[in-house]
């Protein structure tokens, strides 16, 4: 695989370009898009942050694609329906939509409005990325469990699989997501018509992220695993850019009054001070990008350390291989092949990168 490295770029929240993640993709391919903050969206915040993000191949057939992450609010009781369908209609709260499984999340809502004409035939539970996405939940919400403050914190993943067409060429897709669900405890409505009090109803904040696609000519979906695994391996978020984000939607009352100079603060000291939290937030999202790896049905092993025999800097790479070339323009050659040479087969100077000793 002769890949090159790419950077997912936030250039509207920080008053300079700011690097929200990055990963490897076929050096062929073209990339597009970039983070959005979604205008009007103060009435639910966890909204204005949008990734819409594509890799494909020079015929558009194969690509990978970061889809935008979606919150909505519900409850179990009809009364508090209907007052949070009211407060969202007047632009004071999130959508009001019913609890929903990935699965059911992406047939219902993310397949009718952004692959309209696509057909969903198939899909899947992913319960090893659930059980990732969950660790990183429990240490945030099971204190708040045990206390009686929520009633629980639910984190699962899952997948469709969907046909449709790019131009007149056939394709196939598989479209996956994370939902996590915290419920809480909320007043009966009946209850307080009659003047008494039971916190028998629930509330639930819903969240689905993590949000991607992946496609290829019909039949040849599963043959393209190991490079659709490849690039999910290779995803490494900026710690600094989730921490200035998670800042500034903490703050979100105070970055309304002071606007763009305070999101800038923000971003500075994000990049002087990562905490031990977001270091373990940093090392979490591995383990869940490693965990949309091997969905795939490949072995790739995460990240392995390579000397760059130009500058004799350390490089991280996917996992997996036997061996990896650099030509010095940032671009990779990772390859399971040992009779393999990138310099003699292409006549091109790559030079082969060695690991460390341990």
């Amino acid at each position: 695989m002769r890949m090159r490295l790419v950077k997912i770029m936030d250039t509207q929240g920080w008053g300079t370009p700011v690097e929200a993640a990055r990963l490897l993709i076929p050096s062929d391919w073209k990339t597009e898009g970039g983070i959005q903050w979604a205008q009007g969206m103060l009435r639910c915040p966890q909204n204005i942050i949008q990734a819409r993000w594509r890799a494909v191949s020079p015929d558009g057939l194969t690509g990978f694609e970061v889809l935008p992450q979606y919150s909505w609010v519900w409850s179990d009781d009809p009364m508090q329906q209907q007052t949070m369908q009211q407060s969202a209609a007047a632009g004071m709260a999130c959508d009001v939509n019913p609890v929903l499984s990935p699965m059911d999340f992406l047939a219902r809502m993310v397949v009718p409005r952004l692959r309209q004409q696509a057909r969903v035939v198939g899909g899947e539970p992913l319960p090893a990325l659930s059980r990732a996405e969950q660790v990183g939940l429990d240490r945030s919400y099971a204190g708040m469990v045990q206390q009686g403050l929520l009633r629980s914190a639910r984190a699962e993943a899952g997948r469709v699989r969907v046909q449709h067409s790019i131009g007149n060429q056939p394709v196939e897709e598989w479209l996956s997501a994370t939902v996590t669900t915290i419920a809480s405890p909320s007043a009966n409505s009946a209850a307080l018509l009659n003047g008494g009090m039971a916190m028998t109803a629930t509330n639930f904040s819903v969240m689905a992220y993590n949000i991607y696609a992946t496609w290829a000519p019909r039949g040849q979906l599963d043959g393209n695993a190991k490079l659709f695994a490849t690039i999910f391996a290779s995803v490494r978020p900026n710690p600094q850019y989730q921490a200035a984000a998670g800042q500034w939607l903490a703050g979100m009352a105070r970055t309304q009054r002071e606007g763009a100079m305070d999101r800038h603060r923000i971003w500075r000291e994000a990049q002087a001070q990562i905490s031990a939290s977001i270091q373990q937030t940093y090392a979490q999202n591995q383990a869940v990008q490693d965990r949309m790896a091997e969905q795939f049905g490949q072995t790739i092993r995460g990240v392995e350390t390579y000397i760059d025999p130009r500058s004799n800097e350390r490089v991280e790479l996917v996992g997996g291989y036997t061996a990896a070339w650099s030509n010095g323009k940032g671009e990779y050659i990772l390859s399971d092949s040992p009779n393999f040479n990138p310099a003699t087969t292409f006549q091109e100077d790559w030079r082969q990168m060695q690991r460390p000793p341990r």
